[in-house]
């Protein structure tokens, strides 16, 4: 049985971060409304629809919240035979073909007020950024030291624990001259 994991891919796990706290901060904000609702005679009368309407509305994004939340301690990126692969759960997965790679760079990004989840310490999904546009990302640093690659015309956002080791296994199968890495500082 085949978990669809590359048994040759080289996996690099992301910088450790407490973005994690910040979306148990919005759990907690999001679940909070819902306690109101086991008050007595909430789903009694004109009340009962605004329950509802509350459950409705919170309970999916309750569970999205805890999905993602529970999804961090599996992020990764693997280095497969053809691809490089961003991984964090079951809602965030790229395939970023090594012929499609243009451009790596380690670089710093301008956020926007415009996110779909950008917080501190994390950053999933498309997100925008006002210097370089839409950055498909799975990063666990909001902006600062991201490792932005280019290819097939979009924009991805990583930070490997290590960068410089993820950096030399890369390099080798990517197309003939297609990274303008900045030099990776230490410390």
């Amino acid at each position: 049985m085949t978990l669809g994991i590359d048994p040759a891919a080289d996996i690099f796990p992301p910088v450790r971060s407490f973005g994690w706290v910040w979306l148990l901060a919005l759990l907690a904000m999001v679940v909070a409304p819902l306690g109101m609702l086991f008050i007595p005679g909430a789903f009694e009368g004109e009340d009962a629809v605004g329950a509802w309407i509350t459950i409705g509305v919170l309970l999916p994004l309750d569970l999205y919240v805890l999905v993602v939340l529970l999804s961090l301690p599996k992020m990764r990126y693997e280095l497969g035979i053809d691809a490089l692969v961003l991984r964090c759960g079951p809602l965030f997965t790229y395939r970023i073909p090594y012929a499609e790679v243009t451009d790596v760079r380690r670089t710093t990004l301008t956020p926007t007020l415009w996110s779909s989840m950008r917080m501190p310490g994390l950053a999933l999904g498309g997100v925008v950024y006002a210097d370089v546009g839409n950055v498909r990302m799975c990063a666990k640093r909001m902006a600062r030291d991201i490792l932005l690659i280019s290819a097939g015309g979009k924009r991805y956002g990583i930070t490997p624990a290590d960068e410089e080791r993820f950096m030399r296994a890369l390099t080798p199968k990517l197309p003939a001259q297609p990274v303008t890495s900045t030099p990776v500082a230490q410390g």
